[in-house]
């Protein structure tokens, strides 16, 4: 072929990207920008951030300008500068949305980013109390005492991410943040079984319990969650850090087989709290843990715009010293009461029923909703039969 000429196109129809596809290009792009090219960076300042783990505008992004300063050595103007700029290139290049725009096209974004993109909770009752599932770019939060359904919530979320687009999934994977040793393996195999995900034995008795045919189908489940143990809130803190490194994405480069690997789509951190709660105990330490947590959830919130992943998290409760109204209330006071997106509110019911109530949201009305928690994980509430 000679110098300079195109190769001949092939004659079959390009498959047409779908939302998701697109918008992995775009950030993959994003991703090729040098940050030594941004004005004020340099050679050396880039040497710092890379060692910090920043490498590209998204990253500049997430940490901010606050931190940005502290790493490079820059006055807080340059730093805000920097990220500004990182801002417009990402904006530019369509992987976060344009600071100007019109209602009706705030509302095209939402229905073909965001609704397409929704995850199903696996139970109707509570899709319908989220607007169609879990939303992406967004952070819902569940709260309530021990034993109320959150972490049965969680586990449900993490099949469900997996499955495909017309069952309620976005075929990807999950990334399971765990601080209070709650994750359970055995509860994503029994999930995966009692909802027929994958094929079973036959029974020879009606009372026989469910068995796979392989349980590698199974275990292929399994494999998609990664579940990363914080010990104590610093770990925590660094594995959030950490984890765009994980967040798989597909550029024009990648070859077709490896186009279909599944990439995070679901970030669950359980529970968001504890470790903050048991390390920063008593006055003298409540505005450096509010500080904290404020820094921990907007990264997790900035991760969730760019890389348009859904983030669910559970909180613990305390009681509440106003002595009127609800008896408890979350953790965290007003720093998570504006961050979460979605806050969510957890009570239990009789037997295997819980209640939720949508507590705080700019869009849903507050209203509740049954549902169970079963060997299947969260389900719909079954109908008393009269």
């Amino acid at each position: 072929m000679v110098k300079g000429e195109k190769p001949p196109e092939d004659k079959k129809e390009k498959k047409k990207p779908d939302d998701t596809e697109s918008k992995e290009s775009d950030i993959a792009k994003a991703i090729e920008f040098d940050i030594g090219d941004l004005a004020g960076v340099g050679a050396v300042r880039k040497a710092r951030l890379v060692d910090a783990g920043i490498n590209n505008p998204m990253d500049l992004i997430i940490h901010g300008s606050v931190e940005v300063a502290e790493i490079t050595g820059m006055d807080r103007d340059q730093a805000e500068a920097v990220v500004a700029t990182a801002r417009e290139y990402l904006k530019e290049h369509k992987v976060m949305q344009k600071t100007f725009q019109s209602g009706r096209e705030k509302l095209g974004f939402r229905k073909k980013v965001i609704d397409k993109n929704r995850i199903s909770a696996g139970c109707k009752a509570l899709d319908d109390l989220l607007g169609g599932g879990f939303e992406p770019q967004a952070v819902t939060e569940f709260y309530g005492v021990y034993g109320s359904g959150k972490t049965q919530i969680c586990h449900t979320a993490a099949v469900m991410a997996q499955l495909p687009r017309d069952k309620g999934g976005l075929e990807g994977e999950v990334l399971w943040i765990d601080t209070e040793n709650t994750f359970r393996p055995e509860r994503i195999k029994d999930i995966v079984i009692e909802r027929g995900l994958v094929p079973l034995k036959e029974k020879t008795k009606k009372s026989d319990p469910n068995e796979p045919v392989n349980d590698e189908d199974v275990n292929h489940f399994l494999d998609k969650i990664t579940v990363a143990t914080a010990t104590n809130a610093a770990h925590q803190i660094m594995i959030v850090d950490s984890m765009r490194d994980m967040l798989k994405l597909h550029d024009q480069d990648t070859k077709e087989d490896d186009k279909t690997a599944p990439r995070v789509v679901l970030i669950i951190v359980d529970s968001l709290t504890t470790h903050f709660r048991v390390e920063y105990t008593g006055r003298g330490l409540l505005q450096p843990k509010q500080s904290m947590l404020n820094q921990h959830i907007h990264k997790l919130l900035k991760t969730a715009e760019i890389y348009n992943i859904a983030v669910v998290f559970t909180n613990q409760v305390i009681a509440n010293p106003e002595g009127f109204g609800v008896p408890i209330k979350p953790v965290g006071g007003n720093v998570l009461a504006h961050a979460s997106t979605y806050r969510i509110y957890l009570k239990k019911s009789s037997g295997t029923k819980r209640i939720a109530k949508m507590d705080d949201s700019p869009m849903h009305e507050q209203k509740e909703v049954v549902f169970q928690t079963t060997k299947a994980g969260a389900i719909d509430n079954e109908v008393e039969k009269i």
